[in-house]
């Protein structure tokens, strides 16, 4: 009975390790550029700056804005949700999500701000 268990229990932490393997691909993938997001249309993350010459849109609970890549491309992003604190100041912007090819923008489940004057030493 006991070795039952033992084998129930490794059977089902294989296949806990296994999904959660299958799954990081889509959580932890590394940055992707403009294009490859639009072309793979799958979880990724991408990064940039704001273009700041493009004011953020605010409407129903949710916002949009431009960021740009290293190389000038553009890409407008829209969040449900609240502007990050430092959005404003932010260095580069990361962000998390998918590409609607319907609504030609990049829907975004997280924005993370990249400050790094905060972690500039004080002189």
């Amino acid at each position: 009975m006991k070795s039952r268990n033992i084998i129930i229990f490794l059977a089902v932490l294989v296949s806990v390790v296994v999904a959660i393997l299958s799954l990081s691909d889509n959580i932890m993938s590394p940055y992707v550029s403009f294009d490859d997001a639009i072309k793979k249309q799958a979880y990724v993350q991408i990064i940039g700056q704001r273009d700041k010459s493009i004011p953020v849109s605010r409407e129903n609970g949710s916002f949009s804005f431009v960021i740009l890549s290293e190389d000038g491309d553009s890409m407008r992003i829209t969040h449900a949700g609240q502007i990050p604190q430092n959005f404003d100041h932010a260095d580069r912007i990361v962000i998390l999500g998918k590409y609607d090819p319907a609504m030609g923008v990049f829907a975004a489940d997280k924005v993370l701000v990249k400050c790094p004057s905060k972690y500039a030493k004080e002189r």
